[in-house]
């Protein structure tokens, strides 16, 4: 902006309608940036619910895995009482009909229920260290 020169300086109406307009710009500009700071602080508020939102899901989520590997090791115990008790019949029944059993697909099955709860230990422990 060029002032025009008058005696002792520039013509104050001027100087006083440009220093208007510059508070005009000023005054839009500090609008911008509170609404970019509200903005900003809208965001941070939302990131932090999402953040502690998935968190509790996350620790849901281990309690009802928790819980359901906690049933598949129950019913892993049941089954394998029920093998005990088939092999305990069975041999009762070769013993009476002088059949001889199949002690390797007991111990196959007895050898696979082990390797499963082997898997949920994992799973248990593996769920435990990242609390």
């Amino acid at each position: 902006m060029i002032f025009t020169e008058v005696k002792r300086g520039y013509d104050p109406e001027e100087v006083d309608h440009y220093l208007a307009s510059l508070e005009g710009v000023i005054k839009s500009y500090k609008e911008k940036d509170n609404s970019i700071k509200n903005a900003i602080i809208s965001a941070q508020l939302a990131a932090d619910n999402i953040i502690r939102n998935a968190k509790i899901q996350a620790d849901e989520y281990k309690i009802e895995i928790a819980h359901e590997l906690e049933k598949m090791r129950t019913e892993i115990e049941r089954q394998r009482l029920k093998i005990q008790e088939f092999h305990e019949a069975y041999n009762e029944l070769v013993r009476k009909y002088l059949v001889k059993p199949d002690e390797k697909e007991i111990s196959r099955l007895n050898n696979y229920l082990n390797e499963i709860d082997k898997i949920i230990d994992l799973l248990m422990n593996s769920g435990s260290h990242t609390k």
